[in-house]
């Protein structure tokens, strides 16, 4: 009898650890789906930064192109005044 009662204390024991478990790996798949949103939405984010840093650059090469013009411009100005 006594090893019934040792077997079913063990089998309780397992159970227990299996509900622990189930309960342990649900938060885990939870707390994966957010992380896996979280990423996607960087994701997302870190592609359109990108792109504005793209955008800034050939802005900032745009800039430049028309301050060498306007230098010029200004020196062309400066020579025909003298």
């Amino acid at each position: 009898m006594e090893k019934l009662n040792l077997l079913e204390e063990k089998i309780k024991a397992a159970a227990r650890l299996i509900a622990s478990l189930r309960e342990a790996n649900a938060k885990l798949s939870d707390q994966y789906k957010k992380l896996a949103a979280e990423n996607e939405m960087l994701l997302a984010e870190n592609q359109q930064t990108r792109r504005i840093m793209s955008e800034l650059d050939k802005l900032r090469d745009e800039r430049k192109i028309i301050k060498q013009k306007c230098e010029r411009l200004i020196a062309k100005y400066v020579k025909m005044r003298i």
